[in-house]
Formats: C-alpha cells, sequence, structure tokens
C-alpha cells in the first residue's frame, strides 16, 4: 500500500531519477515530470497528494508552476514543496508568498526530503479531516434545529446577522441569550485582566460555535466577543439551544465532545504561558495564525495581523513582540512588512515551538 502520491518536476535527470527512486523505495507512488509547463498538465492530470518542484527550469519556472496551480481550486490545496540551489531571503519569501508550504536548498539530505513529505502529507490530512468533520457536524446540527419549527409558525429557531468589523458579539459579564455560529469572517474572543490588558482566547472561523459554555452553565460570559472582520453568523435562541440539547441525546453528545475539545485546548495555553518561554509562544502563535489563513487566503504563509492581538494572543506585552519578532526576522525564520508578518521558514518555527 503506498503512502501517497507525488508529482516530482526537475530538469535535471539524475536529480529527477534519485529523488523518484528514494520515493519509490518508500513506498510512494511516484510521476516525474522535466519541465514546469509538463509538470502543471501532470499536477492537473491525477490531483497528487503532494508536489515536489525544482525552483530554477527552463520554459517555466517553479514560481510559475505554483503561480499557475493556486488559481486552480483543485490543486490550490496540495502540499508544495520547492528545491532550489538558492536560498536567498528573497527567494524564499517568494515562494512562501505564492503559497509554498517548504523549501529544501541543494545539496539536502535524504532523510531531510522524507521527513519534509511526511509532516506535510500529515498536516494536510489532519486538516482536510478536521474541515470535513467539522462541517459535516454543523450541517446535522442544523438539520436538528430546523425540526424544531412547529407547523403553521411564522418564527423560525434561527436567524443570521451580519456584524461589522470591531463590532461586539458580546461582552464580558453580560447573560447569554443565543448560540453563535460564525458562518463567514473572522471573530476573536478574549479575556480583559485586572490592568485592561487583553488576552485572546481564541480566533473564530467559519464552522465554529461561540459561546456554548454559559447558555449550558447558566452563568455570564466570562469573556469578549468582537468581529476582526466583517462577519456573518447565525444565532439560535437560547431557549431552542437549550430544548435540543435536553431533548436530543445525539445532539448533547456532539457538544459534549466539542466542549471536552474546548477544556483540553484551554488547558494546553495555561500550560503553554506558564511553561514556555516567549520565543516559542511567539513561533507558536505564528504558526497557529498561518492555520488560520491556510484556510481562506491565497497567500497562507503571509498573514496580516495586528501585533496587539498577536502578543493578546502570546500572553506578552507588545514591546516583548516586537522584540522576539525582530529576533525571528534576524534567524531567517520571518520578513517583516508594513503590515504583514510572512513565515519563510516554518519548519525551524515549529521547532521551536515544540
Amino acid at each position: 500500500m503506498t503512502k501517497g502520491r507525488i508529482v516530482l518536476i526537475e530538469d535535471n535527470d539524475n536529480m529527477r531519477e534519485n529523488i523518484a527512486e528514494i520515493l519509490a523505495l518508500s513506498n510512494y507512488e511516484v510521476s516525474t515530470a522535466p519541465n514546469g509547463k509538463l509538470g502543471v498538465e501532470l499536477v492537473l492530470k491525477i490531483l497528487p497528494d503532494l508536489i515536489i518542484c525544482d525552483v530554477m527550469m527552463p520554459e517555466l519556472d517553479g514560481y510559475g508552476v505554483l503561480h499557475i496551480l493556486q488559481q486552480n481550486p483543485e490543486a490550490a490545496n496540495i502540499p508544495f514543496i520547492f528545491l532550489t540551489a538558492k536560498a536567498d531571503k528573497s527567494d524564499l519569501r517568494r515562494g512562501m508568498n505564492l503559497g509554498a508550504d517548504d523549501y529544501l536548498t541543494k545539496p539536502f539530505e535524504d532523510i531531510d526530503l522524507l521527513n519534509a513529505i511526511e509532516v506535510r502529507l500529515k498536516k494536510n490530512e489532519m486538516h482536510r479531516t478536521n474541515f470535513i468533520s467539522a462541517k459535516e457536524e454543523v450541517a446535522d446540527f442544523f438539520t436538528h434545529v430546523d425540526k424544531l419549527k412547529a407547523p403553521g409558525d411564522a418564527t423560525h429557531p434561527k436567524r443570521t446577522h451580519l456584524y461589522k468589523k470591531k463590532d461586539f458579539l458580546f461582552m464580558e459579564g453580560e447573560q447569554p441569550k443565543e448560540l453563535i455560529l460564525v458562518q463567514s469572517g473572522k471573530i476573536k474572543t478574549y479575556k480583559t485582566t485586572q490592568d485592561g490588558k487583553e488576552l485572546i482566547t481564541e480566533i473564530h472561523l467559519e464552522g465554529s460555535f461561540i459561546g456554548y459554555l454559559p447558555l449550558l452553565e447558566n452563568t455570564k460570559y466570562q469573556e469578549s466577543a468582537v468581529a476582526m472582520e466583517d462577519s456573518m453568523t447565525t444565532l439560535i435562541s437560547k431557549s431552542d439551544f437549550l430544548n435540543l440539547i435536553y431533548s436530543n441525546k445525539e445532539v448533547a453528545g456532539r457538544f459534549i465532545k466539542i466542549l471536552a475539545n474546548h477544556l483540553a485546548d484551554a488547558e494546553q495555553r495555561l500550560l503553554d504561558i506558564a511553561y514556555k518561554s516567549v520565543r516559542q509562544r511567539v513561533a507558536s502563535a505564528l504558526l497557529q495564525v498561518r492555520a488560520l489563513y491556510q484556510k481562506k487566503s491565497a497567500h497562507p504563509n503571509t498573514v496580516a495581523v495586528a501585533r496587539k492581538d498577536l502578543s493578546a494572543i502570546v500572553g506578552t506585552a507588545t514591546e516583548s513582540l516586537n522584540r522576539t519578532l525582530a529576533d525571528f526576522k534576524d534567524e531567517g525564520m520571518i520578513e517583516i512588512g508594513d503590515h504583514t508578518l510572512t513565515i519563510i521558514n516554518a519548519a525551524k518555527l515549529e521547532k521551536l515551538a515544540g
């Protein structure tokens, strides 16, 4: 049984044959192309699990290959690893801006190539499985919600609402009135410390439920929620939500699972703040934000996040964050733009984050 399908695009015959042999011995199904144009055609034909592509090639270079594939919905999310004889920051940044997942500089060890492939395939499978599972759970939940409507009832158990950027969905200390599902956009929940600083507890994207814990506990909100961009939501009244939870074991079971995951995530964040260094937490936060952008951006390695929000995720002062980011830049892990951060060495960040 093969471990995955890989397309290898490399114009050097010896290099191409050597890599293909290594991958075949490692139980990967390998298809090769000697140039960028044939490589694009091959990828679109078989839609592999991963692409390995040389940068410097005649006719169509690696950047051109990646740019074309990013425009195709079926190929845009396939993990992409560049092979290059150059390691200039400008070259790395260009590739990562286009959406490359990793870079390997020639010459490289066989084990480095295999490790990079394994990491990318595992992460892609995890993201795909979680996305499908989340969509199925939300769809199933609303099937049950729609059944709450009684015949002849003009009202509906759910409604939609658009929150503009910086609009509050609720504030700490308020009494919850409804369950919130994010349909599109981006919403942050955060707690305010005694000295007035924000600590972001989570960033919610499409498919995320917000505010269910105080509904279940019949308590006030312990955090605030604000739209980071224009966000469309679906709202379900507290009474309808509780009616559904208490009358349907299947739905109750789903929310118990969600709640368990939420508590595990919260515990991990507390442990990170307590025991990890600022450098480790900043690396983790950058990777966390990058993972969010990968779901919706054509340039997933470049993130536009306010320093205030990033420091609130890390749980440190903005000044400490800026010093750490400057260090990461000097160490070749990121590039810093006017309003953006670009990750150019994800593997190094992942190692630092632990």
